[in-house]
């Protein structure tokens, strides 16, 4: 198996804050301009992979009937550039097993989660383990597509902090602290995506 990884970044929006008036503002443009000021810079996007695979189904537990693995809850809001939670988001999630195996035959560790009405989302799964990929060694990562119906889709993967086999091209937003509660490894990571009322209209 080899596939070739390219790594690149995304600059997600541009916010001017040059100032052309020098009149007192109104009520209603200090709070337009506060609102401006409170942007929530887009979550960064990486690499769909090989192993993307549609139609899996939503679960409570992504690790359901896997025996091996180290418990890990990820836990966190999704919400707009305006830092507002989207409630019914739906995170498409997939990654590979603890000795580095994806199941390309059924949705074993691959699944889909929802949001709530505020916007939080849970996934109970497993440490993945790392895996080589032609001359490299990948290190553990979990992918997921977030997005809402009939909005932009985001493409994603999350890394964890301490992995040896990191290579310094992950983008180090998307890198996750680990804590540790009763055996399980527990971290939060809050996405932040494209959302534009118009679409649902």
């Amino acid at each position: 198996m080899s596939f070739t990884i390219t790594s690149y970044s995304i600059t997600a929006f541009a916010q001017s804050t040059n100032q052309t008036s020098t009149s007192p503002q109104s009520p209603q443009q200090q709070q337009q301009q506060q609102q401006q000021n409170l942007l929530c810079k887009l979550t960064e996007s990486d690499m769909l992979g090989p192993f993307y695979k549609e139609g899996a189904p939503f679960k409570q537990r992504l690790s359901e009937g896997v025996k091996e693995g180290e418990r890990l809850i990820i836990t966190g809001k999704v919400m707009d550039n305006r830092c507002q939670p989207i409630k019914d988001a739906i995170l498409d999630v997939w990654q590979a097993n603890s000795t580095g195996d994806y199941d390309n035959e059924g949705f074993t560790l691959r699944g889909k989660v929802k949001t709530n009405n505020g916007g939080t989302y849970l996934i109970d799964t497993i440490i993945p383990h790392e895996y080589a990929a032609g001359d490299i060694t990948r290190p553990g990562h979990v992918h997921l597509k977030v997005g809402s119906p009939n909005q932009p889709i985001l493409t994603t993967q999350l890394y964890f902090e301490g992995d040896p086999y990191l290579s310094g091209l992950e983008d180090k937003s998307l890198i996750l602290k680990l804590a540790d509660e009763n055996g399980t490894k527990k971290a939060n990571f809050d996405f932040v995506i494209e959302h534009y009322e118009e679409y649902e209209k």
